[in-house]
């Protein structure tokens, strides 16, 4: 993906984190829905953040990130991994709004399709420098 699309969904995540953790602690009244929904969706911003940082150290093409990556990408997936079974064994949350929460990367990936979608052709054109 470009750049500016990487970033356009990294954007989204946070509005869809930052409106998801108001309308569960304004709908359910409760801490642990908020609680909930606000660390699942943390760990998915942080997670493609850091996915994302990786795999640009890997695009620049030189032998030592590679190797990197191979111990980053595992490595990352295992802390993931084990943060959340922590999150679910060990927190006071409510399953459900926690799932949800990290449903939020692929809810802000939709969004960001569906707003370009929606983009008149010039714009994307301007945007895209053709």
């Amino acid at each position: 993906m470009r750049e500016t699309t990487l970033s356009d969904i990294e954007r989204v995540n946070m509005v869809v984190l930052l409106l998801g953790s108001i309308l569960a602690a304004v709908i359910m009244r409760e801490f642990k829905y908020f609680f909930s929904f606000a660390v699942g969706s943390s760990m998915m911003v942080l997670n493609f953040r850091f996915l994302r940082r990786i795999i640009q150290n890997v695009s620049l093409e030189r032998a030592e990130f590679k190797k990197e990556m191979i111990i980053k990408l595992p490595l990352k997936f295992l802390v993931l991994v084990g943060l959340v079974s922590v999150v679910v064994i060990f927190g006071d949350i409510s399953v459900a709004f926690f799932l949800v929460g990290l449903s939020t990367v692929f809810i802000s990936i939709v969004m960001n399709q569906i707003l370009h979608v929606f983009t008149p052709a010039e714009k994307r054109r301007q945007k895209d420098g053709a």
